[in-house]
């Protein structure tokens, strides 16, 4: 039996969370955050997803040999971290001008993140998480 093993990335967006891996179609298992794990499959053409909750990543077609080991990464959208940290910054500045000089409408601030993660959930939902295959070495 061929080997797929996926490296899961250490992320604050759905740390609490399992990603479930899918070999054409079914279920074979479940990644925790930061966590490595193999999985066997028979040799040949494959496609692979991941998904959580009803979003997921786009499918990778893949051809693998008896004895190969493929080596996956699964990571979260790609600005996902830049999200979460915006969105701290904007919480303080919004609570400064609103509570500290009594600003209002500052919460406007926050209308493109919003937007960027609707569109997460939504239309982009198959982008939302990354699946990627590792070919140069660096697993």
């Amino acid at each position: 039996m061929a080997t797929i093993k996926i490296r899961r990335s250490n992320e604050y967006i759905n740390k609490m969370r399992a990603i479930k891996i899918l070999v054409d179609g079914k279920e074979i298992g479940s990644i925790a955050d930061g966590e490595t794990k193999e999985f066997t499959t028979p040799e040949g053409q494959h496609k692979i997803e991941a998904k959580i909750d009803w979003c997921g990543s786009p499918e990778l077609s893949f051809n693998i040999k008896d004895t190969e080991i493929k080596h996956l990464t699964v990571s979260g959208y790609k600005n996902s971290t830049l999200i979460i940290s915006a969105a701290l910054i904007l919480s303080v500045i919004h609570f400064v001008l609103f509570f500290g000089f009594n600003i209002n409408y500052t919460a406007l601030l926050f209308a493109p993140l919003l937007l960027m993660m609707l569109y997460y959930v939504t239309l982009g939902r198959k982008k939302y998480l990354s699946l990627n295959e590792n070919n140069n070495g660096n697993r």
